[in-house]
């Protein structure tokens, strides 16, 4: 997905460029009221471009963050879990309920594995998502996020099971960096 991300961000520095020189071109200088009108297509072409660039990054971070969740997850590392959640971000598990801000998040986690923290001898917990699917809003504050998550899980010599299912997050930035909100 970076490569992806640069290709465009790359794609939209070459048309600005481009839109520059064609105005380089000309035989004779611009009138005054032309050049003007040229200087702010160029300056709205920048500021389109910048956002579209940050919209890059945000949807990059974005899917980022949400292989994170999985791996730490994986790995037991609870208060890191919980530390991906925005300070008033729920954790709803469908039978389990619902966890309300980073204390509660950082307590269910703790439940979950019982106290275990960090990886088990003995034990596979694979939690990926995939097909995910992210919309920034306009805001660039806000952004949804579906995913589904294929889990592989089992303890040696005691149990292994299969999982699947869909996540339907909403992330919020706070302080320039995206958190899981709810």
């Amino acid at each position: 997905m970076r490569s992806e991300t640069l290709r465009r961000a790359a794609s939209l520095l070459v048309v600005l460029a481009a839109v520059a020189l064609v105005g380089c071109g000309r035989s004779a200088p611009p009138a005054n009221a032309e050049l003007k009108a040229a200087i702010a297509d160029l300056e709205k072409a920048v500021v389109a471009a910048k956002a579209e660039v940050q919209r890059l990054k945000d949807v990059d971070d974005l899917e980022n963050l949400a292989g994170i969740y999985g791996h730490y997850v994986d790995k037991n590392r609870h208060d890191d879990v919980a530390d991906l959640f925005a300070r008033d971000g729920v954790v709803e598990i469908y039978g389990r309920g619902a966890f309300l801000g980073q204390d509660r998040v950082r307590e269910y986690m703790h439940n979950l594995s019982a106290g275990s923290v960090g990886p088990r001898d003995g034990s596979l917990f694979n939690h990926m998502h995939l097909q995910t699917v992210i919309d920034v809003q306009p805001d660039g504050k806000t952004a949804f996020v579906r995913s589904r998550p294929f889990i592989m899980f089992g303890i040696i010599n005691a149990n292994a099971q299969w999982g699947v299912g869909g996540y339907e997050n909403v992330f919020v930035k706070q302080d320039g960096i995206w958190k899981l909100g709810y």
